[in-house]
C-alpha cells in the first residue's frame, strides 16, 4: 500500500470527526437557478465572482482537504480548506493529533507579506535564531503561508533547515492563508487534487496522485501557497478578494496557550506594513511577547526607532509622525492621498496605543551585531 494513501487516510480519519462547518456558497449556486442572461454575464455577486463563472447543478462542496509530496525534498504538506469561522478548538486539536505532539512555544512569524529585502548577515541570522528556538522549545510555527514576503522567508528557514539537518525531527510549520486570496490557477490545482486524491482512494491510490501540483511547484506567481510548510489551513469566507485578518491567528494561539495546555507563545515581526500594526497589538492585549526585528524595514523598523528613542516614556504625536515619514514615502501600495492620509491616522493611533507603558515589558528589539542572537532574544522575552 502507498504509504503516502496512508497518510492520507490518517489525515481524512482526523478531520471527518471534528464536523467542520462548509465552506459559504454563494446564494447563486443553486440547481434550480436560470443561466443569467448573455447580458448580465460579466456582473458579480457579493462574493466577487462573475455571474457567468457560477456552477448551477449539482451540490456545493463541503470540506475539503488533501496530502501534497514534494518529490524533491521527501515532505509532505497537509491541506485543509475550512470556514474562516470554524472554531480554533478543532483546528488546533486537529494539527496536534495528526502530529502527536503538543507545542511548548508557538512562535508567529509576521510582518511584509510582499517582497522586501533584508541585509544578508540580518536574514541569515533570523532565519537561524527561529529555527533554533523552535528546535530546542519544540515549538510550532505559525506564518501567513504565502510564498511571498516573510512566509517565503519562514519557508526557506525551514528547508534549510531540512538540507542540512535532515536526521533531525522537522518542525511543524503550519501557514494560515485566505482561499480566495490565492491565484485562480492555484485554487484550480488545489481543488482538483483533493477531488483526485478522494476518488483514488476507491480506484487504487498511486504515488502520483499525492504529487505536488506541478503548475504550483513552477508557478511565479508570488501569492500562491509556500510549499514547504507542514499544514496549510485555508479559510474561505467565499469572497474572491482581500487578505485574511489576525482574527484566525489570535484565536488559534490562545487555543494553544490555554492553561491545560502549558504553552508559550511569542510573536517576531518582521519588515511589515499597516496591517502588522493589528497583529501586534491583538499580542500585546493578550500579554503576549513580541520581538521586532530591527533593520529589517518598514514598520518594524519605526517602532524599533520609536522605542530606542523613547525607553522610558510614550513619543508624542509629533515624534510618532516623524518617524512614519520614510515608512509613507517609500510605500506604494496606495497612491490615493486621502487613502494615505487616512492611513496614516490610523497607523499614528495604533503606535500610541503599542507605545503605552503598560506594553513596554513585551516590546522587544533585537538589532544585529548586539551582545545577543535571536534565539536569546526571543527566550529572554518569554522568560523576563
Amino acid at each position: 500500500m502507498s504509504a503516502h494513501k496512508v497518510s492520507y487516510e490518517k489525515w481524512r480519519d482526523a478531520i471527518t470527526p471534528l464536523d467542520l462547518k462548509q465552506c459559504p456558497t454563494c446564494i447563486l449556486f443553486s440547481k434550480e437557478q436560470q443561466l443569467p442572461l448573455e447580458q448580465h454575464q460579466n456582473e458579480k455577486c457579493g462574493y466577487g465572482r462573475l455571474k457567468s463563472s457560477h456552477s448551477y447543478e449539482g451540490q456545493p462542496k463541503s470540506q475539503n482537504f488533501g496530502i501534497f509530496y514534494n518529490q524533491y525534498e521527501s515532505r509532505l504538506t497537509k491541506f485543509i480548506r475550512c470556514d474562516i469561522r470554524e472554531e480554533a478548538e478543532k483546528l488546533y486539536k486537529l494539527i496536534q493529533d495528526d502530529c502527536s505532539q503538543k507545542p511548548h512555544l508557538i512562535i508567529s512569524i509576521y510582518g511584509g507579506a510582499k517582497y522586501f529585502q533584508m541585509n544578508e548577515r540580518l536574514e541569515k541570522e533570523f532565519m537561524r535564531g527561529i529555527i533554533e528556538a523552535a528546535t530546542i522549545a519544540d515549538g510550532w510555527i505559525l506564518t501567513n503561508g504565502l510564498s511571498s514576503g516573510i512566509g517565503k522567508l519562514v519557508g526557506e528557514a525551514i528547508l534549510q533547515d531540512r538540507t542540512l539537518n535532515r536526521s533531525s525531527k522537522d518542525l511543524v510549520s503550519i501557514g494560515l492563508a485566505k482561499w480566495g486570496s490565492l491565484p485562480e490557477e492555484t485554487r484550480e490545482q488545489l481543488s482538483k487534487k483533493f477531488t483526485s486524491q478522494k476518488n483514488a482512494i476507491q480506484n487504487g491510490a498511486k504515488e502520483k496522485d499525492y504529487e505536488f501540483p506541478r503548475e504550483i511547484l513552477k508557478t511565479t506567481d508570488a501569492e500562491t501557497i509556500e510549499r514547504h510548510l507542514t499544514y496549510m489551513v485555508l479559510f474561505d469566507d467565499g469572497k474572491l478578494s482581500g487578505y485574511i485578518g489576525d482574527e484566525q491567528r489570535r484565536m488559534f494561539v490562545q487555543e494553544a496557550t490555554n492553561d491545560k495546555n502549558k504553552c508559550y507563545a511569542v510573536t517576531v515581526i518582521v519588515e511589515g506594513g499597516i496591517n502588522t500594526l493589528e497583529v501586534i497589538l491583538n499580542d500585546l492585549k493578550d500579554s503576549r511577547p513580541v520581538v521586532i526585528i530591527d533593520g529589517s524595514g518598514r514598520i518594524a523598523d519605526v517602532l524599533s526607532d520609536l522605542l530606542k528613542r523613547h525607553p522610558e516614556s510614550v513619543p508624542e504625536a509629533v515624534q510618532i509622525d516623524a518617524g512614519l515619514n520614510n515608512f509613507f514615502q517609500n510605500d506604494e501600495t496606495n497612491s490615493d492621498t486621502s487613502c494615505k492620509t487616512i492611513e496614516r491616522r490610523l497607523c499614528k493611533r495604533q503606535i500610541n496605543k503599542i507605545m503605552n507603558m503598560e506594553y513596554r515589558d513585551l516590546l522587544n528589539v533585537y538589532t544585529l551585531d548586539e551582545d545577543s542572537n535571536v534565539a536569546k532574544t526571543i527566550f529572554d522575552a518569554i522568560f523576563k
